[in-house]
């Protein structure tokens, strides 16, 4: 069978998210460090975003689009439910990390961090400042979402996948992190899953 390649830089917590679903479904899956708008990136994808997926003659860009051709494709566990009402809920997570929590979490109060754009490189406060509030209702409506379950029932699905690898990264950094801290059900969520072996074997670099 041909090989599963995920192009993207390691950091992405896109990529990521489709990484643990491979894992998850024990398939085979390889990374490939291509940067967002290079060459191999915009050969599939026009816009040059990562991640981009390569199966044999198959190539997706989007990762939603790249999340369901893993499930559809591959054999083991299902991470989308077929129930109309509960799959839909595990979209509507799905769609608002997209949209919604990826923007403020990752684009917005964590790139105040990474690339803070300031003449010393300081973490860009005045970004932070502006966002944090955001951040901060985000991770306590997924605090009471989650309750002592998962995001989509008791059940772990890709919604949860989706999800995750922003999540982690909002432990990395003082304000996030203590809101996460004190939110003591995303806390045990995120222990949870932690502790499986598919977000040990996607962890990112510790840099970014």
């Amino acid at each position: 069978m041909s090989e599963l390649i995920i192009m993207s830089v390691p950091q992405s917590n896109f990529a990521r998210s489709v990484r643990m679903l491979a894992a998850e479904k024990g398939v085979p899956c390889t990374l490939q460090p291509d940067a967002p708008h290079s060459d191999p990136v915009k050969a599939i994808s026009p816009f040059g975003k990562v991640p981009v997926m390569k199966h044999g003659d198959v190539e997706i860009f989007e990762t939603s689009a790249i999340a369901r051709y893993i499930e559809a494709a591959f054999d083991g566990p299902k991470f989308f439910p077929e129930d109309p009402a509960t799959a839909a809920k595990v979209e509507e997570w799905v769609s608002l990390h997209a949209t919604q929590l990826d923007k403020t979490m990752i684009r917005q109060y964590a790139f105040a961090y990474i690339f803070p754009g300031t003449d010393d490189g300081s973490p860009n406060q005045d970004v932070i400042k502006g966002c944090i509030d955001a951040v901060k209702m985000q991770l306590e409506y997924i605090d009471g979402a989650v309750g002592d379950g998962y995001l989509v029932g008791d059940e772990f699905t890709y919604a949860d996948m989706a999800l995750y690898p922003t999540l982690a990264y909002m432990r990395n950094f003082p304000e996030s992190g203590a809101i996460v801290k004190a939110c003591a059900n995303l806390t045990a969520y995120m222990d949870k899953i932690d502790a499986r072996e598919s977000a040990h074997s996607t962890k990112p670099p510790k840099k970014a």
